[in-house]
């Protein structure tokens, strides 16, 4: 098949995989809500050049990502499809690039390999169906990475010029306005590290530094003078500021283990994490600009995985640059077993099999305790208030939800017959494609039940409230949910009634308040809120309890309360 047509393919497979049932779940509290409001409180202002979220600013997160949720609003309405859909195009375009680049490393079947193992891998893939930043700031590094890599050269070859290291620095600077300095960061020290490593082909690519350097001040400064002009160094400082505590603290629980994103790879990239160590491996047939980008990947994947092992704050998306370099590892250790070069060893296979029985079970233990709560709430790990009113909701099951998860394990069974059948061909496109036809089923399917039981109920009641004359506030616990899903306007905000944010809950609960006011909490934490002199509970369920205000003046005029 030729390149045109392999691409062809790619775009209508992707498309396929990628784009189906983007609305069929709600935003995930936080950073899916996070981004979507912030694009739908650009829409309502008309202010397009500074973030915000509940109408103040937001100086965690530079425009980029958010001003295509705009346009994709603009598009689709505002809505969980259209805030997910640029990260699907994002997926569609980061395919055809491993496709383009794996065929200038290697050849056009490596490259076809590489983009089997990135959407057959469990994360990789569902990341794509997100509505997150992390697949857009990823691809721009990776590109970065790529660019930086032909223009240095090697010696006795002469320089690229830098032509390549100019675009390196366009996409570095894109990386900036997508998610901050971070990306320039991870381009330099994967450059200077993997400079190091190729010491003795290569010299230190001074005037390459410069240029990307340059270049990536050039582009970040399209939006950052513009924002400095406006409104002084503040976006600078607290976003700074703000990557320092990332840092250097848990930020809002997210403390884990420095080995956590070591687990999440093992598991959250299978079966591409079965494969990626025997890539690492050198060759004899590889040539120099095969070893070059082996090693580059190399230096890239534990750049990543150790910068963000050392930070305290763990998210599971933080990781997920690793998976470009690792796919790639993954389908160069294919390849040469493929080619002959390599035989396929025992504890390759027993690594498959222990990791698909384990994510196996796992997911099909979750729906299937779900669909069993009498029997799930008599354990005793399920002693927590708002787990145990959360699961005591009426979710409807089709029943075959828990079921799905043995694809996983049907795949390995399979591609372990064709490789002993010698259909190696055979064995690894069902191995992926079992992952992909498990997620493109159970992303809809299961998933939307299971965020029912996490975030469901309140939820509801946000839209409940959708074009009310009312103030929503969550109390002891951080939330975005209620500002996309009550569609707040900018009239209800305290920006708009000049109340500092500090004071703005305070007021909502002890002040002289206009309208009608609901705050929202979990059942865990609703016990102080119960004995506030102002509130009364509205409702309770599914983990929440809503308490409201009533000005004296408006309580004939409340919402009826539930019972």
């Amino acid at each position: 098949m030729s390149p045109l047509r392999t691409r062809i393919v790619l775009v209508l497979v992707c498309t396929i995989l990628f784009v189906p049932f983007l609305g069929g779940v709600h935003l995930f509290d936080w950073d899916e809500v996070n981004f979507a409001e912030c694009a739908r409180e650009m829409i309502v202002t008309g202010d397009y050049l500074h973030v915000q979220i509940d109408f103040r600013p937001f100086y965690e997160k530079p425009p980029l990502f958010i001003w295509l949720q705009v346009l994709s609003m603009k598009v689709f309405g505002v809505n969980e499809f259209a805030a997910r859909f640029p990260t699907a195009l994002v997926g569609i375009a980061t395919i055809l690039v491993l496709f383009s680049i794996g065929t200038e490393v290697r050849s056009q079947r490596f490259g076809t390999l590489w983009c089997v193992a990135y959407v057959g891998s469990l994360l990789p893939h569902f990341y794509f169906r997100s509505g997150i930043i992390d697949p857009l700031f990823n691809l721009f590094i990776f590109l970065a990475i790529w660019f930086m890599k032909k223009g240095i050269g090697q010696k006795g070859q002469g320089s690229l010029g830098v032509g390549s290291a100019m675009i390196a620095g366009v996409f570095s600077g894109a990386a900036v306005m997508t998610k901050g300095p971070v990306g320039f960061g991870l381009v330099m020290m994967t450059t200077v590290i993997a400079w190091y490593v190729l010491r003795k082909e290569m010299s230190f690519p001074w005037r390459h530094v410069l240029v990307v350097t340059g270049t990536t001040v050039f582009v970040g400064s399209l939006w950052y003078v513009a924002e400095y002009i406006q409104n002084g160094p503040t976006f600078i400082i607290e976003n700074l500021t703000y990557q320092f505590r990332l840092l250097t603290t848990g930020e809002a629980g997210h403390e884990q283990p420095w080995y956590y994103h070591s687990l999440v790879l093992l598991f959250g990239c299978y079966p591409a994490s079965a494969f990626f160590l025997g890539g690492m491996r050198k060759s004899n047939e590889e040539e120099n600009a095969q070893r070059a980008m082996r090693i580059w990947m190399t230096v890239l994947f534990f750049v990543v995985l150790v910068m963000f092992s050392i930070v305290k704050t763990k998210i599971v998306h933080y990781s997920s640059l690793t998976y470009l370099p690792m796919t790639y590892l993954a389908a160069l250790a294919i390849e040469r077993w493929l080619s002959g070069s390599r035989r396929w060893p025992w504890y390759q296979s027993v690594a498959i099999f222990t990791l698909s029985i384990v994510i196996c079970a796992v997911t099909c233990a979750i729906p299937l305790a779900l669909m069993h709560r009498d029997w799930l709430l008599t354990l005793s790990p399920f002693r927590d208030q708002f787990l145990r009113a959360s699961l005591q909701q009426n979710i409807s099951w089709i029943g075959i939800e828990p079921y799905i998860a043995f694809i996983i394990f049907a795949g390995a069974i399979l591609a372990w017959f064709f490789m002993r059948r010698q259909k190696p061909l055979a064995a690894i496109g069902i191995l992926f494609g079992s992952v992909a036809v498990f997620i493109a089923l159970y992303v809809p399917l299961a998933a939307p039940r299971i965020e029912a039981v996490t975030q469901g109920s309140a939820i509801d009641f946000y839209e409940s409230l959708r074009g009310r004359d009312v103030y929503v506030k969550p109390l002891t616990m951080k939330s975005y949910a209620h500002l996309f899903y009550t569609e707040k306007p900018y009239a209800l905000s305290g920006a708009a009634k000049h109340i500092s944010a500090d004071d703005w809950e305070p007021w909502l609960l002890n002040g002289p308040i206009d309208r009608p006011a609901y705050f929202v909490a979990k059942v865990n934490d609703a016990t102080p809120w119960r004995a506030h002199p102002h509130l009364r509970v509205y409702r309770e369920g599914g983990g929440f309890v809503i308490f409201e205000r009533i000005p004296i003046s408006l309580q004939q005029d409340s919402l009826p309360r539930s019972h």
